[in-house]
């Protein structure tokens, strides 16, 4: 379309008139810019002061008349008369062909202000096309959605990003409701009848951060701008532009990060106050011990007794699980067999599975793929997820151990179909000490989480209500012999 307006068959002219007689109109005949106007200025037959042709003087061809100047150019099709003289229009009219068309001094000068100014319009629709179009590239190569709501609350228009995110075309989305894709956008502006009352915003721009959970479990992240775009010289809003942009990589790097802060503050009291605790601790359980052997203590004393050691045993166990989680340690990193760690640990574990009514399926990739860690820590690892998972099901259920490999990685995978895990549980899901247990430590999950980072591996959780969880082990591929 653009080429349309550019590519423009070029006006092809000839001038006669008198020499001294020529006219502003003549001058801009002249510039150099009018090839850039579309008017070709062929030739000409200019004659001087005592009515002589002219030969030379000027950047384009003259002749004695008329019919050698047509001779010579052809595709002359307009002759511009511009002296004005009354007896020279006579003689041309007579002596031009009817293909070549007389346009006379008055006539011509409006015939080029009207030229000038149609090249001009079509010059600045040439300009903006080309703006809008390199404004439309760049827009549609930004990695978040971006849309622009008018006045009656509406989709105007949106990039290429929002239309893949959205799975519908273009021209579908237009005139949409911006809140059938952005339900947040309620809390950023005023809502009337289900739309948004856009002459009502506020000229402030919003942000908010919200969060996803994709059809696999996994939750994702996002932040919302909200732009008001004001009347040009008024404070009336007419239209909103709404950026999208997927922030969940860099929130799940913030997040890490400020569970590595809180994990270090938390060994460092937790290591403190386990040493503090185990020697009272130490010396409780052993008078305990001697006490219950005492024969001179009745039946109900003992009985007490018992219940002090059981519960020195349980916090001195518990007090081994802080230590052994803050404590670093040099981990050795070996090519480890991760179906055969699975199959190991599922030794272990299947009488329990079976009593409890769940049904375990295992699903390991053939090729036995090999990865870089500590084959008792994975094991220890994968122990502690299925127990979760049997924790999940008490009623008894499905549960699914995979394995498999990635471009990067190879992956061990504890899928079961309990209950699921809400959102606002998952975001703490691997702090220290949090557990959603009655007697739960909260020391499971972080445990498996550092040790797979101590291997240079991840790991993945994702999950939704009513439909179980999944905790995937990523670990480095090891590398081809």
């Amino acid at each position: 379309m653009l080429e349309d307006f550019i590519d423009i068959k070029k006006d092809c002219i000839g001038i006669v008139g008198r020499s001294f007689a020529l006219s502003v109109l003549s001058l801009l005949l002249h510039e150099s810019s009018r090839e850039a106007a579309g008017i070709v200025l062929e030739a000409g037959v200019l004659i001087d002061e005592s009515g002589n042709p002219l030969q030379d003087g000027y950047d384009f061809p003259l002749y004695a008349d008329v019919g050698s100047m047509l001779a010579a150019h052809p595709s002359i099709k307009m002759v511009f008369e511009l002296s004005g003289e009354a007896d020279l229009v006579r003689k041309l009219r007579i002596a031009l062909p009817p293909e070549v068309a007389l346009v006379e001094l008055p006539a011509a000068r409006f015939f080029l202000r009207l030229h000038a100014t149609d090249r001009l319009w079509i010059a600045c629709k040439a300009n903006l096309m080309q703006t809008q179009a390199l404004f439309k590239s760049v827009v549609d190569q930004f990695p978040e959605d971006i849309i622009i709501i008018g006045s009656d609350g509406l989709i105007l228009d949106c990039n290429n990003h929002f239309v893949q995110r959205s799975g519908r075309n273009f021209a579908a989305l237009q005139g949409e409701n911006p809140l059938n894709y952005y339900d947040a956008l309620a809390s950023l502006c005023p809502v009337e009848d289900g739309f948004i009352n856009v002459p009502d915003m506020s000229r402030e721009n919003g942000e908010l951060m919200f969060s996803e959970t994709d059809d696999l479990g996994k939750i994702h992240f996002f932040r919302l701008y909200v732009y008001p775009i004001t009347e040009e010289g008024k404070d009336k809003v007419v239209q909103l532009v709404v950026i999208c942009r997927n922030i969940t990589e860099r929130t799940l790097i913030e997040q890490r990060l400020q569970q590595s802060e809180r994990m270090a503050t938390v060994g460092e009291l937790s290591a403190y106050i386990a040493h503090e605790i185990r020697n009272p601790l130490m010396a409780m359980g052993g008078f305990a011990k001697v006490l219950i052997k005492d024969e001179g203590i009745d039946p109900a004393g003992r009985e007490k007794i018992k219940i002090i050691l059981e519960e020195a045993q349980r916090l001195d166990c518990l007090l081994k699980s802080i230590l052994s989680f803050v404590r670093s340690r040099d981990v050795q990193k070996n090519n480890i067999d991760i179906n055969k760690i699975a199959a190991d640990a599922m030794q272990l574990l299947s009488l329990g599975c079976q009593l409890q009514g769940i049904e375990v399926e295992m699903d390991l990739d053939p090729r036995n793929p090999l990865g870089i860690g500590g084959a008792e820590q994975i094991r220890q690892c994968l122990i502690n997820l299925v127990k979760n998972s049997m924790e999940a099901m008490p009623e008894g259920g499905k549960l699914n151990i995979s394995s498999g490999v990635s471009e990067r990685h190879v992956w061990l995978e504890v899928r079961d179909s309990g209950p699921g895990i809400s959102d606002d549980q998952r975001t703490h899901i691997f702090d220290p000490f949090y557990s959603s247990k009655v007697n739960g430590n909260g020391l499971g999950l972080p445990m498996v989480k550092k040790i797979m980072e101590e291997f240079g591996g991840e790991v993945e959780l994702a999950s939704r209500p009513g439909l179980g969880t999944s905790v995937v082990l990523l670990l480095r591929k090891a590398p081809v012999a």
